[in-house]
């Protein structure tokens, strides 16, 4: 999934309006590393889609039953990667997506180039959250409970967070380390614990929020 190379980056758009699959598609289409291998409009027909065409990256509109679709996606296709288009306001709608597996979140009515740049990023293993949904992400955090100090985590521990949190796997992140993905899920259950993180879009918005990782 590298620019570098002759491969294009394939592409599967996602949601239950034309107009805004047409709209991704013409903005999209003209990309050069980019190649658009369809569309989808159910869950049904896109785990249908990603079995077939085995796209590197699906583009969802958060108007679906995202939850499910994204589950769905990494069941059929553990490669394949999600891209959410949220819309304003949908702050706690955005930290579930995160949450269920998402790699990015784009406002659909913000710029273009966002669009892009979250699949140039995507493309590269680095989650991408738009800087309107990051500020939706933090108001939708419950801030009456401070997090543990980052200073209780082993250098290790904050090692196997940023990277957590960058968006990589358990499995990435262990040949990053060199250590084995099971020692990299006791670190993370370690982590959560420590700093009273229950999911992975908690653990992301305290990355975030504490400087570790730059969206």
């Amino acid at each position: 999934m590298t620019f570098g190379t002759v491969r294009k980056l394939s592409l599967l758009i996602v949601g239950d309006h034309e107009i805004v699959r047409k709209g991704i598609r013409a903005l999209l289409e003209p990309v050069p590393h980019m190649h658009i291998a369809g569309e989808a409009s159910t869950a049904a027909e896109t785990i249908q889609k990603v079995e077939k065409l085995r796209p590197d990256l699906v583009l969802l509109d958060l108007a679906m039953p995202v939850l499910e679709a994204i589950q769905a996606i990494h069941r059929a296709r553990n490669e394949t990667k999600v891209l959410v288009l949220t819309l304003e306001g949908a702050g706690r709608a955005a930290s579930e997506v995160l949450g269920a597996g998402a790699t990015g979140l784009v406002l659909k009515s913000g710029a273009p180039e966002d669009l892009v740049r979250a699949i140039e990023a995507i493309s590269q293993d680095r989650p991408f959250v738009s800087v309107n949904v990051a500020q939706m992400l933090l108001k939708a955090i419950d801030r009456k409970q401070e997090p543990a100090r980052t200073a209780s985590l082993t250098a290790r521990e904050m090692e196997v967070l940023k990277l957590l949190a960058e968006g990589r796997s358990s499995k990435e992140a262990s040949a990053v380390l060199r250590i084995s993905p099971r020692t990299v899920d006791a670190h993370r259950a370690n982590i959560m614990q420590k700093l009273n993180l229950h999911s992975r879009s908690e653990l992301i918005h305290y990355a975030v929020r504490n400087g570790i990782v730059d969206l």
